[in-house]
């Protein structure tokens, strides 16, 4: 994976699009050339910088809120303010996916070839021990990197267990030897958002890395596809330009490729009728902080209710969108949905639509995780844009 990260960015060159030459294709929703009809590529680099910061922070906004819900707590909380508030996996997973794949862009822009997937596989097992566990002897033992460092990202309370079993193994899972490859969990889905905010790569390669990614730990094609239209979603929103109904469009014409090699229809792999989860006792069923029984959560069923959450409450303000799609996506009420990661996504999703006006403005300045969430974008546009 390269991206040019001395390039000029597209508001900057010399031979990029004025405004005037782009537009919204209304049979898309997405940013078009006004001169040949195609996708204009990328949005404006201060809008991109500006979603990509918006992305994880509503990550993060949802995950909190997510957490409180489940808990019985007062969830509108997280929305005040973050200094305090606690997250679950799926923010601190979504800050590693971050952090391997700078990592591996870092390499890359030295000039040296970089296995992307094997930094990400390092980057959640530097995860796995700051959860207080020990690295099997099989399993390399990676350097420790800044996000490691950070004593705001504590051990998280029931991590996800599919994740935390196949990163036990020490076997790094790929596609052609996927770990839990029966595991249907949302614990990939949640954490591949990153994956859609890498800018000046084919949207293939963006499929790509998501699913070798998902692979790591949860091998089911049902989990692998569902994380690839994630990605997808996020990719369209922040660096394609489309509005919220385009960029639906764009992942739902991409669901019939992926139901078929998930072997089942598209309307499953989305959560209409989730795919039922394997009864292979990899997930156990125990309560887990997701809010739910990990036997009854389906990542097909948490997308879907983020997506719908999302849709249902579109139209309002940018910060009564968050709000409402929040709220939304946490009390879906649907037995293969998570509360927790389904409002984390919606929170991503809404982030990447709007930028950092949908977020309430402590999140700009709080110290606490909102810092290291905002740190770890930083790090993401320096290696990316050399913003």
């Amino acid at each position: 994976m390269t991206t040019d990260s001395t390039a000029e960015s597209p508001s900057d060159s010399s031979t990029a699009e004025s405004p005037s030459d782009s537009s919204t294709d209304s049979r898309t929703g997405c940013s078009t050339d006004s001169r040949t009809g195609s996708n204009a590529g990328d949005v404006p680099a201060d809008a991109y910088e500006d979603r990509v910061l918006g992305c994880l922070l509503g990550t993060m906004a949802g995950d909190a809120y997510g957490v409180l819900y489940a808990a019985g707590d007062d969830p509108v909380a997280a929305l005040d303010d973050p200094g305090e508030m606690a997250v679950s996996a799926a923010t601190q997973l979504t800050l590693y996916t971050v952090d391997g794949l700078v990592e591996a862009l870092e390499w890359a822009n030295d000039g040296v070839a970089a296995d992307e997937t094997a930094c990400l596989w390092l980057a959640y097992l530097r995860w796995l021990v700051r959860q207080g566990e020990h690295l099997p002897p099989a399993a390399p033992a990676p350097p420790a990197r800044w996000l490691d460092r950070q004593d705001d990202l504590l051990a998280v309370h029931d991590a996800d267990a599919d994740t935390v079993r196949a990163l036990l193994t020490g076997a790094m899972g790929t596609q052609v030897r996927p770990l839990n490859p029966e595991t249907q969990g949302p614990g990939a889905l949640m954490r591949s958002a990153p994956f859609g905010l890498v800018p000046r790569i084919p949207a293939a390669m963006v499929e790509r890395l998501t699913v070798d990614a998902a692979a790591l730990t949860h091998g089911s094609p049902a989990a692998k596809g569902t994380a690839a239209l994630f990605s997808g979603i996020i990719r369209s929103l922040a660096i394609e330009g489309c509005d919220l109904d385009g960029a639906v469009r764009a992942v739902r014409g991409e669901e019939n490729h992926l139901a078929k090699e998930a072997g089942h229809d598209a309307a499953a792999l989305a959560g209409g009728t989730a795919p039922p989860q394997s009864a292979d006792g990899t997930t156990g069923g125990r309560s887990t902080a997701t809010g739910t029984t990990a036997g009854g959560t389906t990542a097909a069923g948490t997308f879907e209710a983020a997506l719908q959450a999302v849709r249902e409450t579109a139209g309002s303000s940018p910060r009564e969108h968050l709000a409402g799609a929040l709220a939304h996506a946490a009390a879906a009420g649907r037995p293969d949905a998570s509360p927790v990661i389904a409002a984390s996504l919606a929170g991503g999703i809404v982030g990447a639509l709007h930028g950092t006006t949908a977020l309430p403005p402590a999140y700009l300045t709080a110290p606490g995780v909102a810092e290291v969430v905002r740190a770890m974008a930083r790090t993401l546009l320096a290696a990316t844009t050399g913003s």
